[in-house]
């Protein structure tokens, strides 16, 4: 909450200083939107969020540091998303989507835990699908060993993509 306050307000700065008249460097109307919001938080709407923050991070250290080494998730509720087209000029921007997208990302984020997402394969489609593996403050190699302990178990069901694009530095 505080991290996502301080990111609107530092978006919406350079939303205003974009000196651009190419109407193609639109942004979409919920995404600017969206940015526009970091101008209206307050000092004090900054300082409850960053509260609530560090209420959060304490109850989170306790059950982590009580009860286990990693918390392991689904990254996302649901497979990845095809974009849409004109989003690489204009941005893509739908808040409910976002929201439920963001299911297992948003403690990880709210708190800062370190954190990794790691390839397991794809779907129907051919989409990527991972796994998230989060761990206590100052815990960054226990993420990084669980995540390559992941990657070997999975490595083979992954989608390569071409060698032009790719080395893998497991093989």
């Amino acid at each position: 909450c505080s991290f996502s306050f301080s990111l609107l307000k530092e978006n919406f700065r350079g939303l205003n200083n974009r000196e651009t008249d190419d109407p193609s460097d639109t942004l979409q109307p919920a995404t600017e939107f969206q940015l526009r919001i970091g101008h209206h938080i307050t000092a004090t709407e900054l300082l409850s969020a960053m509260r609530i923050r560090s209420f959060a991070m304490a109850q989170w250290r306790n059950v982590l540091a009580e009860k286990v080494d990693v918390i392991l998730t689904p990254t996302l509720p649901m497979t990845a998303l095809v974009r849409p087209n004109g989003s690489d000029k204009i941005g893509f921007s739908d808040t409910s989507l976002g929201f439920q997208m963001m299911r297992y990302i948003w403690p990880g984020n709210l708190i800062g835990l370190p954190g990794i997402a790691v390839p397991v394969g794809v779907d129907s489609k051919g989409l990527p699908l991972s796994v998230q593996v989060l761990c206590l403050h100052w815990h960054e190699a226990d993420c990084l060993a669980v995540g390559r302990e992941i990657e070997k178990m999975f490595v083979d069901e992954r989608a390569k993509p071409p060698p032009e694009f790719f080395v893998d530095l497991l093989e």
